[in-house]
Order: structure tokens, then sequence, then C-alpha cells
């Protein structure tokens, strides 16, 4: 080649060091410098400076690359990197070589820069497994620790280099992979240090980038990981590891959905087989009183299902594949996501105990997850929807294989937000349509409905809806949306959503009955149920909001509107709502009777019209008060939509009442 250039590696150490200061001034002073002259009015352009910065980091990470390979021609040459003479005892025999022929071009691609932190990471890796510093002749080395910190910089400095993440990753992939378990068994084998983390954290940022990356365009263009890569990755013999560089790595919005599907079901088929244990493979972590936490902490498949559920659509991915999804459904929705049990004797087999530690939440938030797309056409609403069919029907076969047996709070949680988010599909279920997904009325473009079999429905919403108060909230939120049924009724005359309402109500009412509430349960109950529905009706939530309502595609528009839950995490249902509670009879009887949340369901349908001035509604929420009764008898029998106002009262009062 024509780029052999001669250099002298001391020299390129203090032309790299000078970049690096000239980087870290452009990027510490550039935004404050950029402010102030605007500040001043000054017309200057800024752009410029953006691109120096840039390009500081650029050459300064070259030059970095170009001086370890300048050491390493000297080393192998029996030089003195520093000083270019031979190494160790030596007779003069004339002057020393001024400077070393380097491949300048090469040296600085960031392929050749990846083959070096590769090659570090090797070397880092052996020092931490056998305890030992494995120095080169005549280098001085830095500590192990400095070597991580090094290495950790200099991997993410590449976070934004396709050529350096293909490479880095074909040629370190399986040293990455094994990092976690190697620095856990290093000097002390103890939990990951400070400066492991720096180092994993490195990691996984680099691979989570390169799942996201490809390198290319048009036919040329492909992943930057490559298929053995990503195979390597999910059938790693050391699950743990894997594990760690997502629990130590970026949010899951910045990995790619279908790497994370694809780890994610990896992890829960180990679990299953019982090879997900804490800790490297050959040694897991003791399992003591001590170190519950520690086990809830480095468990690699809750790492694994966060990413997937800060993802979502990889969650949905997993939950929504119309072949698997079940399966992993079943997985997920379980009584067994705890910590091993210990008693003092013996750690052999996993049980239940008092120093469990309870990990739920994580499957739960993966549940959320699964079910939480955007109502429409889409494939990922597709996939949310076959979650919940997949979830309703997992849920059913628990409580059929575990009579008895309650699902931890956060799954029932999980199973109640499914619901929510689904409740016209499942309404719809009551009347039997078995377990499908399903484009509604089966017309072209329209949203993607969830149907279960009624039998799974009543055992899913029987074990959902277990807790007392979670039963009554659940009523309080039907009835509140009560209001977006008799909008979307006016609105879509075809579908009676009151009458789909009412069945489901009937079955409530049957899980209720099940259950069995007395004393202060029942009293949870009833309480939870008036003060929710108190709460939305008076935060005017529920209210259908959506374009063109009676134009194109108005079936599709009043289905979307009604799935939206009539509620939030927001709605407050403390001592300021308390205060409007009045006793049962007197509620039922005098403030709400059905009456309110019909008046805000034909408000929202635009066929009642309100004076600006109205004193009982404000801000979109109606506030009961004896100008409200005054106004709905002098409108009893005025006919809104298709029917009178006293009539829309009394089929809704139908469906309320079928549940109590």
């Amino acid at each position: 080649m024509d780029d052999f250039v001669g250099v002298n590696p001391a020299n390129l150490e203090e032309l790299t060091k000078r970049l690096h200061r000239l980087h870290e001034v452009l990027s510490r002073n550039g935004p404050l410098i950029r402010q102030t002259m605007q500040q001043w009015g000054s017309e200057v352009g800024f752009a410029p400076l953006t691109r120096l910065t840039e390009a500081a980091m650029d050459d300064a990470r070259d030059m970095r690359a170009r001086t370890a390979r300048a050491r390493d021609l000297a080393n192998q040459k029996g030089w003195d990197p520093a000083t270019l003479r031979p190494q160790g005892e030596w007779v003069l025999t004339g002057l020393p070589p001024r400077y070393l022929d380097l491949d300048w071009a090469a040296t600085g691609q960031s392929g050749t820069q990846a083959v070096q932190d590769v090659q570090a990471l090797n070397d880092v890796l052996d020092a931490a497994s056998d305890g030992s510093e494995k120095a080169r002749p005549g280098v001085a080395q830095p500590s192990q620790s400095a070597r991580l910190t090094q290495l950790a910089q200099r991997i993410t400095e590449h976070l934004g280099d396709k050529d350096y993440l293909a490479t880095f990753w074909a040629e370190g992939g399986a040293a990455a992979l094994r990092a976690a378990s190697t620095l856990y068994e290093g000097p002390g084998g103890s939990l990951p240090s400070a400066d492991s983390v720096n180092l994993l954290q490195a990691l996984g940022a680099s691979l989570a980038a390169a799942s996201r990356m490809r390198t290319g365009t048009g036919k040329d263009s492909g992943p930057v990981l490559s298929a053995q890569t990503r195979a390597a990755i999910t059938k790693n013999s050391d699950p743990w590891s894997t594990g760690m560089l997502f629990k130590y790595g970026p949010d899951g919005k910045s990995w790619d959905h279908r790497l994370l599907a694809e780890v994610t079901r990896s992890m829960l088929d180990a679990r299953a087989a019982g090879k997900t244990q804490v800790g490297p493979a050959d040694r897991a972590l003791p399992v003591h009183s001590g170190d519950q936490q520690a086990l809830a902490d480095f468990d690699p498949v809750v790492a694994v299902l966060d990413r997937a559920a800060e993802n979502g659509v990889a969650a949905r991915h997993v939950l929504g594949d119309q072949a698997s999804g079940l399966k992993y459904a079943k997985m997920l929705v379980s009584d067994d996501w705890r910590t091993l049990g210990y008693d003092g004797y013996s750690t052999d087999t996993p049980r239940r105990g008092p120093l469990q530690v309870d990990m739920s939440a994580h499957p739960a938030g993966f549940i959320k997850a699964a079910v939480s797309a955007e109502r429409g056409a889409t494939e990922d609403a597709k996939e949310s929807a076959w979650s919940v069919v997949n979830i309703v029907q997992a849920t059913a076969e628990f409580a059929k294989l575990h009579p008895g047996e309650v699902l931890p709070h956060p799954i029932r949680q999980s199973l109640i937000h499914a619901a929510d988010r689904y409740l016209p599909d499942l309404a719809a279920s009551v009347e039997g349509y078995g377990n499908k997904v399903l484009p509604l009325n089966d017309q072209p473009d329209a949203p993607w409905a969830a149907y279960v079999n009624h039998t799974k429905l009543k055992a899913f919403l029987k074990q959902a809806l277990h807790d007392p108060k979670d039963l009554g909230s659940f009523q309080g939120k039907m009835e509140a949306r009560i209001s977006a049924s008799v909008a979307a009724s006016i609105r879509n005359p075809g579908q009676n959503y009151l009458r789909q309402m009412g069945g489901l109500n009937g079955m409530i009412a049957t899980v209720e009955k099940d259950l069995n509430f007395e004393g202060a349960q029942l009293r949870d109950q009833k309480a939870q149920r008036l003060k929710t529905l108190l709460s939305i009706v008076s935060g005017g939530y529920g209210a259908l909001s959506f374009s063109d309502a009676f134009g194109k595609g108005t079936t599709s528009q009043v289905f979307v509107a009604m799935a939206q839950p009539p509620a939030n995490d927001s709605i407050s249902t403390d001592n300021a709502v308390n205060a409007l509670k009045v006793g049962e009879d007197e509620f039922r009887e005098t403030l709400l009777n059905v009456k309110i949340p019909v008046i805000q369901g034909l408000v929202g349908a635009g066929v009642v019209k309100l004076p600006p001035d109205t004193a009982w509604y404000k801000d979109g929420a109606i506030i009961p008060d004896a100008e409200l009764t005054n106004w709905y008898n002098a409108h009893e029998r005025v006919v809104y939509g298709d029917r009178r106002l006293g009539e829309w009262v009394a089929d809704a009062r139908h469906a309320m009442e079928v549940q109590r």
C-alpha cells in the first residue's frame, strides 16, 4: 500500500491526548458560546461548531487506534514504544530508529479500532478469570480497574458507528456474552463491582445500538448484527450473562423489538427448563436470607422482561403471536414469580417461605405492555388484541389447574388493565364468539377486536376481580362507561352498546355471587364502586372524542372511542371524593340514579345542547344540584337520538342494575 507513514508512538499518544482535550473543551463550552453570542444578537453561524466538536471526537478516536497499533508494532520488534530503543539489555550499535512505518489509513478505520477493543475486552476478561495481570513485555499496564474504565469509554464512544459495531459484535460477541459471569468470578467473587458495571453498561448500550442499525442501502442493506450473532445471543448457554447485558443496558425503547422478543422467548423457555439460575452458569449466587433481594435484583429473566415491557412492541410480539403466544402467556400468568425459598437448612429445591421476594411486578408490567397498543387496524394493534385473547385463556387455565389459588396482586392488576382497555370486546364476547381476533364487523381497515370464550372470560374476571376493592372499582368504571355507551349508541345506531354492557354486568354479577363477599369486604366493595363512579363523573372522564363522527368509518371510530378507559391512574378516590358521598339509597335515588351518566353521554354525543351559563355543567363535568333535577324534570319527555330522555335512563338503569 502507499499509505504507510513514519510515526513515533510517544508523539501519537501526545497528539491523541491533545485531541481529546480539544473535544472536551468544545463539548463543554460550545453550548455556552452559542447561547452567549445569540443573546448578544450575533449573526455568526454556529453550525460549524457542532461539526467541529464531532470531528474532534472522530479524530481523537482514530488517533488512539493508531497509537495502539504503533505500540503493538514496537513491541513486535522488541522496541520500547516510548523511546523506540531495544527493550532490556542492549548495546548501542547505531542510532535508534526515529519512527515506525504505519498504515495510516487502515489503522484509522473503525473496524481496526473494533478489533483492538475486542482484544482489550478479552485481555480484561482473561485477567479477571485467573486473577492475574497479563502484561505485555516491556509495557507498563494500567490497573484492572483503569482498563475496565478505559474500555467502557472507548466502546461508548462508538455507539453511532456502524462499521465499528458490526466488527465488534462479529469478532467479540462471544466475549461480551461471557463478560458478566467472568467479571463476577474475578477476585473476590462478588456481584459486579462499579468498574465491572461500567463495562456491562457500555456493552449493553453497544448491543442495543447494533440491534437497531442496518448497513448498506437497497439490496445491499442488512442488519449490523449477523444471524449468527443474534443466534448466539438467544441461545447462549449462560442466560445469566446475557440477561445482565439487558439489565445494565439502556431503556427498552433503545433496543430492536424483534431481538427483544427473541431473547424474551428464550429466557422464558430457559426458566421453564430450570436453567436461569441467578449467577454464572457454574456458580450460582448462594441462597440464604441475606441474598434474597440479590436473587430478585439479578434475575436474568425479569431483567429482559423489563426491557421488553419498556419497548412495548416486543411484549406484543411475544404474547400476540398466534402460534406461541398462549404458551408464553401461561408462563407469565402464574403464582411462581418469587425467589427461591430458604428454611435455614437446605437450598436444593424451590419452595415458598417468608424470606422470598415477590417478583410478580415484572411479568405484570410485561402483560400490561402487551395489551397497550393503540387500537386500530395496524399489525401492532392485532398483536395487542391477540395478547388479550391469550392472556384470558392463560388465566382460565391457571384457575382450572389451581382451584382455590389466587394470582399475585400485581398480575391481577395487569388483568384488570387488559379488561379495562378491551371492555367493549369483552362485552361483545358475552354474546358468544369464541377465542379469536377479527376486524370489527369484518370491515376492511377496521380496528382489530379481541373476542374470547365466555366461560374462560368468567374465570378470567373471577381471578382479576378477586379483591373486593378491585371488584368495586371495576364496577364503578363500568357504570361510568354508561355515558360512553349512550353516546356510542346514538352515533352508531346499528349497535346496542347498552345491551352488551348489560350482558357483561350480568357476568360480573355471577362472579360477585361466587366470591360471596361479606361484612367488611362487602362494605369495601360498595364504597369503592361509589367512590370510583363519583370520581369519574365529577371529573368529566369518559366522553367520546373523535373527528367526523358521522362520516366514513363511524363504527370504527365509535368502537375505538369506547375502548378508551374512562379513568386513568390519576383518578382520585380520596377525601375530596368522599365528601360527595352520601348514603347509598340517597345516592342512587337523588344524585345519580343513572341520570348523570346518561346526560353526560347525550351531551357528549352532541344531541343535548346546553347554554354556556349552565350552572351544573362545568369543564365537561356534571355537578349534581337542584338545578340539574329541575332540568331533568323539564326534559324527561324530550327525544334525543331515537328515544326520550326518560327511556334512555330506563335502558341505562337496566344495564347497570343487572349486576346488583
